[in-house]
């Protein structure tokens, strides 16, 4: 038996949601350990997957995209 960890980031999580939505961004998030990248918040994560709640994940991809564009603009 192997142990299944997943590195998150801005632009997994960004392009994850793109192509599969919600549902495949909960599917990505299941693993026996998540390493996230600083600045994310793990606690939006932590809700959608003990509480299936999807507001806080919703607020931290909004979160994502909107810093995304804004870097884009300053690059």
């Amino acid at each position: 038996m192997s142990f299944h960890k997943r590195y998150i980031n801005k632009g997994n999580i960004i392009s994850i949601y793109n192509s599969q939505g919600i549902e495949g961004l909960k599917k990505y998030f299941t693993a026996d350990a998540l390493i996230v990248e600083n600045g994310i918040d793990t606690d939006a994560i932590v809700d959608c997957l003990t509480e299936d709640d999807d507001t806080k994940l919703k607020g931290l991809i909004n979160n994502l995209t909107k810093n995304s564009t804004s870097n884009e603009h300053h690059e």
